[in-house]
């Protein structure tokens, strides 16, 4: 049995409603532990519910009420611009260092000089965040005929 099944599985025994709203919101959602098929991801988020209902209707369902709420609100996707010419077409250097216990190179900072490889500018503020437009709004290319 996973640590994440045990901890969920102490939620249960301990009857903490606000607890049991997340077990049951992370499993419902696919972002909580992982099982060997739907059917018992499905069992299992059965029982969260039953068992946080049981414990305190009114609180288990507020918090649920509250999370959904939290997942629902959408955050729009942005992209940095260059603010001299206005391209997407920008870097920043990062530093990596190899971790030998995970045998795996690890970010360990990004600098905070930006180049644009449209226009070579370089500075610490030439990224300006725009809203990327919803591509699903537009309608389809039309194939060349």
């Amino acid at each position: 049995m996973r640590i994440s099944h045990l901890q969920a599985l102490a939620d249960i025994v301990l009857g903490d409603p606000e607890a049991l709203a997340l077990a049951y919101h992370e499993t419902i959602n696919a972002a909580g532990p992982i099982f060997d098929c739907d059917a018992a991801r499905d069992r299992f988020a059965v029982a969260l519910k039953a068992v946080g209902m049981a414990t305190d209707a009114a609180r288990f369902q507020a918090a649920y009420s509250k999370l959904q709420q939290a997942a629902d609100r959408k955050i729009k996707p942005v992209e940095p611009t260059c603010r001299d010419c206005g391209s997407i077409n920008l870097t920043r250097d990062a530093f990596a260092a190899w971790d030998s216990d995970t045998q795996q190179w690890v970010l360990s900072a990004i600098y905070q000089s930006t180049t644009c490889h449209a226009c070579e500018a370089e500075s610490d503020d030439l990224s300006r965040w725009k809203p990327i437009k919803d591509r699903s709004a537009e309608p389809p290319l039309q194939a060349w005929q």
